[in-house]
Order: C-alpha cells, then structure tokens, then sequence
C-alpha cells in the first residue's frame, strides 16, 4: 500500500499541502487515499472537513507508516556505517542568524571531507520552528538560540551568547560599555517578532527590570533588522553570533545589557530525545561543536550515558 500520500496529508494538515509538497495534482492525493480506503475496507480520513483529520484506523495506518520510516532509517543508518560514510543524508535546521561565512566555511570543508553525504539546511525564521522540525524528526540536529523547555528535546552542546544592544558605529548608544534596559527605552528600536526566543528572553528582562521597550517595527527577517540599522536610526537585541561579520569589521557595535536574563542566553545544538543518531549527522554533529566552539565562549556538552539513542 502506498501510505505516503495519506502521510502527507495528515501531517500537513490538507490535501493540497501534500499535493504541493509532493509535486503533484491535489486529485492524485485524493484518489490515492480513497485507493486505500477500498482496499482496507474501512474510511481512513473524516471527509467533509477542510482540514484533513484521520479516522482511529487512519492513525493506525500513519503509526504504522511512521514505524516502518524509523526502521527504515536505521537500516540505512547502519549501511552506511558498513560503507564508512561513503553516503549518507544529513537534515539541518537553523535560525537566519546562523547564515553567514563562519558556517558557509563549516558546509565547504565537511563536503570536500565527505563528499558522498547529501547535506539539507532548511533555515526556520524562528528557534520555536527549528525546535518543531527537530521534535518531530524534519531535522537530525538543529541550531537555535536559546532552545524551548521542549521535554522531547535533548540539549547536545551549547555556547554561551548573551543578547547584546546592536546599533551602527556611529549610533548614540555605540559609545557605552555597558547598558541598561532603562537607559535604551529613548532610542527607536526594531526587533524580531514575538515568536523569536529573542523576544520571549526580552519580556523576561523587562519583567525583572520593570522596564517596558516598545518597538517601531519588527520582522521575522535577521536580514531586514540589519538593513535597517545601516539607517543609524535603529538599534535592535541579538546575541553577537548573528551579527558576527558587521561587528569584526566595525561596521556594527555590540554594546553588553546589564541584565541577568540577557547574559545568561545560550546558542544550542540539539536533536530529538531518544533519537539515535544515523552516522552522517553524527560526523556533523561534531563539526558543528566545533563551529560553535570557534563561536566563543566554552562549550557545554551535557553527560549522555555511554550508547544512549543520539549518543556521538
């Protein structure tokens, strides 16, 4: 039975995700799923709705379907390994404030080490996103700031990166050492939307410095924020990692908040609780601790018992 379509369907909601996400006709998705409703006899989905919802016996044949993938995976996970990492997927999920040459660089040398491995980078426009796609296996390991209290999230290196005030050189708060929340609710302020970490570490702070910033214009664009600082009229909240080049070569001042919930922010690498890790992502799981080493700071790798599932 081909459960592909129907596994589509259920895990993006509609037909016509599926059919877009396939690459096929929505009536295709349709005639497969009442294909398979003839077969087993039964109905597999609750028709009449817009949004595709499975029937007990549907969720049963999805349980199945997404078994058989796991199994499927490990099989290939283990072949690999027999062939030493001559092929191989990886699944990366990262935030836009991980793009840039620093991981470019990381991307070109593990290629030219193991150029049989397939590499997928989907950049999620927010932490919450990359944590999803990890959770429900869309991504072997992801790269975020400050990840959720997720509990099917396990925590494989992290990095300290505190939020610091970025503003353009010559912007009024470029001259200090250190600010206070207080001493930045003057100066016009743009910033990630509210579905960022970013933001939720920020409600935090003003929580505990009752101090309330209100910002002119937020984005879910990293790239956006920085073209508006090039205005002078901007300053924004990001951790120094996303704004890493335009700092190194002056064109931007990362000036230190004085506030607990600000410094105490980390970058995390992470995988799914569980999960045992295919030898690909392995391999890139090390190059990524590397990467976030080179980042600055010290790493830290949580004790993981000795070949627990996603154990390097």
């Amino acid at each position: 039975m081909n459960l592909r379509y129907l596994y589509e369907a259920a895990k993006l909601g509609s037909m016509r995700a599926a059919a877009d996400n396939l690459g096929v006709a929505v009536s295709s998705v349709s005639r497969q799923i009442s294909q398979l409703e003839a077969e087993i006899g039964v109905g597999l989905i609750e028709h009449g709705r817009r949004n595709i919802k499975l029937t007990e016996t549907g969720l049963l044949l999805i349980e199945h379907y997404s078994e058989q993938l796991r199994l499927n995976e490990a099989f290939d996970a283990k072949l690999s390994d027999i062939k030493g990492l001559r092929t191989g997927r990886i699944h990366l999920a990262i935030g836009e404030g991980f793009i840039g040459q620093p991981l470019s660089n990381l991307l070109v040398r593990f290629n030219a080490k193991h150029p049989g491995l397939f590499i997928n980078v989907h950049m999620s426009a927010s932490s919450n996103e990359v944590v999803r796609l990890v959770a429900e296996d869309g991504a072997h390991l992801g790269l975020v700031f400050q990840a959720s209290d997720d509990p099917r999230i396990r925590v494989l290196a992290s990095v300290r990166q505190p939020l610091c005030a970025i503003m353009k050189r010559d912007h009024p708060l470029a001259g200090h050492k250190l600010l206070k929340l207080a001493d930045l609710k003057s100066y016009r302020l743009c910033l990630p939307e509210s579905s960022f970490r970013t933001r939720q570490l920020l409600q935090t702070a003003e929580s505990n410095e009752r101090v309330s910033l209100t910002p002119s214009i937020t984005s879910n664009s990293i790239t956006l924020l920085k073209s508006l600082l090039e205005s002078g009229e901007f300053f924004t909240l990001l951790p120094v990692l996303a704004v890493g080049k335009e700092v190194e070569n002056g064109q931007f001042a990362a000036v230190p908040i004085d506030s607990s919930a600000l410094q105490d922010a980390a970058v995390h690498l992470i995988s799914r609780l569980g999960r045992r890790l295919p030898p690909a992502p392995l391999r890139m799981l090390t190059a990524l601790t590397a990467y976030l080493e080179a980042c600055g700071g010290t790493i830290d790798t949580p004790e993981i018992p000795a070949g627990a599932p996603g154990t390097p």
